[in-house]
């Protein structure tokens, strides 16, 4: 099967443009005027409802996918929103609204915050995802699907680079 048979399947690369709007039509992401996404698919490069769609595609597919908050980041949980004392957190940085940073728990975890609201004394911390909650529209074109090196295999994800050697980028997958 050459190249250009090949459909998407686990370990396949694909490297695919794409725009991401929210359920009110606003762009999130898009990788116009970039170069293309690259990743190894079924690998959890992206969010698996997503893989899903894109499993038996083949380049030059146009894909439009619609998907809920349930099988994308799903709904935003309150008791991950807190206040915090202002002092703690500014004197470690300036703060700016909807920054992100990591926030030490008592524990000694680490959880990713989004800084919401800045008050007088106190800010709000949400460890929510960015996405949680909302409705997500891909509309992706697939660029290449290709067999992975044998590198790839062995580290279990694609290199991030297209067919000429450069490298891409991209907001789409599971670990943001």
């Amino acid at each position: 099967m050459s190249e250009d048979d090949l459909v998407i399947d686990d370990n396949c690369v694909v490297s695919m443009h794409y725009q991401l709007t929210n359920g009110f039509g606003e762009l999130i992401d898009s990788s116009q005027g970039e170069l293309p996404l690259v990743y190894m698919h079924n690998t959890n490069a992206l969010l698996p409802s997503l893989e899903r769609e894109l499993t038996g595609k083949r380049a030059g597919d146009p894909v439009a996918v619609t998907i809920y908050p349930e099988d994308a980041y799903g709904y935003a949980d309150e008791e991950l929103i807190a206040q915090w004392p202002r002092d703690t957190i500014e004197k470690t940085q300036e703060l700016v609204l909807g920054m992100r940073f990591k926030a030490l728990a008592k524990d000694g975890s680490s959880q990713l915050v989004t800084l919401t609201e800045i008050r007088e004394d106190t800010v709000v911390l949400d460890a929510n995802h960015p996405l949680a909650g909302q409705v997500l529209n891909f509309t992706l074109a697939i660029v290449d699907v290709r067999e992975p090196s044998d590198e790839e295999l062995a580290q279990g994800f694609a290199n991030s680079t297209n067919i000429s050697g450069t490298t891409a980028t991209g907001l789409l997958g599971n670990n943001t």
